[in-house]
């Protein structure tokens, strides 16, 4: 047999035994970090991009800076009414009642919701 065999071989071992002695761990802990995340009412995408390098499409900071001052959000690419009703600490059916949104399934980028 030859020594890139052998170590192919050893490789796979290692790589079997990984898989076979922490999949419930690591299956728990991508479940716990995904309730996390569906608590704060965000996805894994919106989770991604805000802590990516260079920010992808969350990395206009000054509206939400802007935001807290001001009483007023403007809606971002990719957020729910749950996830700002959630940085704000009130319920989204709250939220939607303050600005009258007969779809609270609805709001668009570039809209100006009253978060205070």
């Amino acid at each position: 047999m030859s020594l890139g065999r052998v170590v192919g071989i050893l490789v796979l071992a290692l790589v079997l035994y990984a898989i076979v002695s922490q999949p419930l761990t690591s299956a728990a802990t991508v479940r716990n970090g995904g309730d996390a995340l569906q608590e704060a009412g965000t996805s894994l995408i919106q989770f991604v991009r805000g802590v990516a390098p260079g920010g992808g499409s969350g990395s206009s900071s000054g509206s939400s800076s802007s935001a807290s001052s001001s009483g007023t959000y403007t809606v971002r690419p990719g957020d729910t009414l749950s996830s700002i009703a959630a940085r704000y600490s009130v319920s989204p059916a709250t939220l939607a009642d303050r600005n009258d949104l007969a779809d609270a399934d609805l709001i668009r980028p570039g809209q100006r919701l009253s978060v205070r």
